[in-house]
């Protein structure tokens, strides 16, 4: 399923990017300690692989899985 895929590739991108073992798709990627600019790193990895990258609202004001569901969601309807 493209949504297992993406979440588990979500999950390497961010614990690469913030170098924190400790990272859960329950987390909001600001409270992790990220920022605009590894936001714009990791949704740049995203759409390359993806071909469409997460909403930046969702990954600042949500949960890092909720914006993979979101962005899932809309791969699928593609």
């Amino acid at each position: 399923m493209i949504e297992t895929e993406l979440r588990d590739s979500t999950h390497a991108w961010v614990v690469e990017l913030l170098d924190e073992s400790d990272v859960s798709l329950e987390d909001n990627f600001l409270d992790l300690g990220g920022h605009s600019m590894l936001a714009l790193r990791l949704n740049e990895r995203i759409a390359d692989r993806y071909g469409a990258g997460l909403s930046l609202r969702l990954l600042f004001e949500r949960s890092l899985g909720d914006a993979v569901a979101e962005l899932a969601a809309r791969l699928q309807a593609a």
